[in-house]
């Protein structure tokens, strides 16, 4: 297996985690962005202290461009709809929602990427991952159909895939390579700043001392999972030959491990049909992007 698709597998790991533990953290009187905004902040002094080099206030100077997409648009815009998104539906069904990344990102990557264009296996797995989103908006997670709260939700966490595909294509198609935890570092620190501030302006200030232990075991899964979770995801990215929709497929792991934690960790969130067959529907459409060609190859030798 590539090194390339080896990082986004770990990457997408890590990611399918987060959904159950924002749930549990914004529970504890804390609005999103400004929830968001320290969690990045912390990412972003963290991997500040691994990754200082001399000249990096140059190298920042001559990609100042990219970093500041990235700050806007991946950070700023991306996450705070995604934490706006999870709190407006369940745990289980954002993550199942964000399984839906691929879907997305093929998309946008045939759109705007030089090299990665759409094949019939492509487009069947896509049409395959829309058929699962359909029936979970469809009967929602008790077998009644999403209200306008649920979804907004939804519409909210596919605005923020949108901002994060077009990022990553950004990253893969930029001529110099940077460092993967040094670009982190650079786009958690600054837009984690610029989430808080926006924040406390549009929510207002609520303190983050003196919250129960249980915040910041959510806090500190955050943080780590921001820390290791994006240098692996723009290492990937930066592979040569790596193709942006390939890797973007391996975050079909989400549904899969996101809904199953948030099933476990959270009381009033139990699997139901739709949020099961919606997740078998998405995740088996990952199955049909990487071997759909070998399994119409067997179908036919068997012939």
């Amino acid at each position: 297996m590539k090194k390339g698709l080896i990082y986004a597998i770990i990457a997408s790991s890590l990611w399918a985690i987060v959904n159950p533990f924002i749930k549990i953290g914004l529970s504890f009187d804390i609005p999103p962005m400004s929830f968001a905004g320290i969690r990045f902040t912390l990412v972003g002094v963290i991997l500040f202290t691994y990754s200082w080099h001399k000249g990096m206030f140059r190298e920042i100077l001559d990609n100042l461009r990219l970093f500041l997409l990235l700050i806007f648009i991946n950070i700023f815009l991306g996450y705070s709809l995604f934490y706006f998104g999870v709190d407006l539906v369940s745990s289980a069904i954002s993550s199942i929602v964000m399984g839906l990344t691929p879907l997305v990102n093929v998309l946008l990557a045939h759109l705007l990427a030089n090299n990665d264009k759409l094949n019939r296996y492509k487009i069947i797995s896509l049409i395959v991952s829309l058929l699962g989103l359909f029936l979970i908006i469809g009967m929602g997670s008790n077998g009644q159909a999403l209200d306008w709260m649920g979804i907004t939700g939804i519409l909210t966490l596919l605005a923020c895939i949108c901002f994060q595909g077009y990022s990553g294509i950004l990253v893969s198609e930029h001529k110099v390579k940077l460092n993967p935890a040094f670009l982190n570092a650079v786009q958690m620190f600054f837009g984690g700043l610029l989430l808080y501030a926006v924040g406390v302006g549009t929510e207002g200030y609520h303190s983050f001392i003196g919250k129960p232990s249980m915040f910041y075991i959510c806090l500190a899964v955050l943080v780590i999972v921001s820390v290791f979770g994006f240098s692996l995801w723009f290492a990937a990215l930066q592979e040569k030959e790596a193709k942006v929709s390939d890797l973007n497929m391996c975050r079909l792991i989400n549904p899969i491990l996101g809904a199953i934690l948030s099933w476990v960790m959270i009381d009033e969130e139990h699997p139901t049909f739709s949020t099961v067959a919606g997740m078998i529907i998405i995740v088996s459409s990952l199955i049909i992007y990487f071997k759909g060609a070998d399994i119409m190859q067997r179908i036919r030798s068997k012939r």
